[in-house]
């Protein structure tokens, strides 16, 4: 069975008493850790999927008192950063997000209110697709992106509210269809 390394951000920052609960909870896996007040899990898990491994690490992080906010990833990045590692000028992809040059359809940011962050996963989709380009993310890569948009959701809303967000998400879009 592989292994998957990763580190995950909890919801507080363990304290002495927290070691052995999170060792009994089945985090032996794990080396928890505190940086500038934020308690975390160091984590190599062996399961047969990367999401596998971040769901159960997330379970038994919740047996052992803590919440699971975040997984460690660079997916957020600024149109600065998606120049670099596209090889483009910060100028050219802000005319292309802004929809100003290229085919449109340029992902939309993540966030607002003057400095917009965008998920990389999708970026790099539509240079492949748009483009042809190289920029492309693992597999791997787009999981740590997703499971991270989850935990953050999963901190905002109660989970019968998720819930049902996450039934939304498989049912298929029907917006511009011919429904009769």
């Amino acid at each position: 069975m592989p292994t998957f390394e990763f580190m995950v951000i909890l919801d507080r920052a363990p304290i002495d008493s927290d070691y052995d609960k999170l060792f009994e909870a089945g985090l032996d896996d794990a080396t928890p850790g505190t940086v500038e007040g934020r308690g975390f899990l160091d984590v190599a898990r062996e399961a047969p999927s990367l999401a596998d491994a971040i769901v159960s690490v997330a379970s038994d992080a919740e047996d052992a008192g803590f919440v699971v906010v975040a997984i460690e990833g660079n997916d957020l990045i600024s149109l600065k950063t998606v120049a670099a590692r596209v090889g483009r000028t910060y100028e050219s992809v802000r005319l292309l997000a802004v929809g100003k040059r290229g085919p449109g359809n340029f992902p939309a940011p993540m966030s607002g209110d003057g400095w917009s962050l965008y998920s990389w996963a999708s970026v790099a989709n539509w240079f492949a697709a748009t483009y042809g380009s190289a920029a492309t993310v693992s597999n791997d890569e787009r999981i740590i992106a997703a499971a991270g948009h989850i935990l953050r959701a999963r901190a905002l809303v109660p989970n019968e509210s998720l819930s049902a967000l996450v039934a939304m998400a498989h049912r298929p879009a029907t917006l511009g269809t011919d429904a009769g």
